[in-house]
């Protein structure tokens, strides 16, 4: 005959898990944090690593000064034989906004439109205008050929 207690321990038997205690669970919950102590320490060490800089070198590079004149035009001048160059004209939009940037966040933080911007080509196919004051550099390739070509005028390299 069978006594519904055997029943009862039979599907207790079946159901039961083994328990983990004392030092066994003890190393799984210090493995457990340890993983996501080193996974947290991992994740700070790669967001504050310095990036290396790209290996990129200056094809050519000149030291620009840019003045508003008295009939509209932007006037260009070599920083170093102060000699003037080419000005701007007419509406040039974009070349007009990017100084207009440049020269706004320079006057924010004291600086004077008396020292130059740097305007550089690189190997990489890229032209800068910088302004050492800041520490600003607009990509100007990033705004298409014919924006570009109204800087790139003004070095040797074509």
């Amino acid at each position: 005959m069978h006594r519904p207690s055997d029943n009862r321990q039979a599907e207790v038997a079946l159901t039961a898990r083994p328990r983990v205690e004392g030092w066994p669970l003890t190393v799984v919950g210090l493995a457990m944090l340890g993983s996501l102590a080193y996974t947290a320490w991992h994740q700070y060490q790669k967001a504050n690593a310095p990036e290396a800089p790209p290996v990129v070198a200056v094809l050519d590079s000149r030291q620009l000064l840019f003045r508003d004149a008295r009939d509209g035009s932007v006037e260009v001048i070599d920083a170093r034989t102060r000699e003037p160059l080419e000005p701007i004209v007419g509406e040039a939009g974009f070349a007009r906004g990017v100084l207009r940037g440049l020269a706004q966040a320079r006057l924010r933080q004291g600086g004077t439109s008396s020292d130059p911007f740097e305007l550089r080509a690189e190997s990489a196919g890229s032209l800068r205008l910088s302004d050492p004051v800041t520490g600003r550099t607009v990509d100007l390739t990033v705004f298409g050929p014919a924006n570009a070509a109204v800087f790139q005028s003004y070095l040797n390299i074509r």
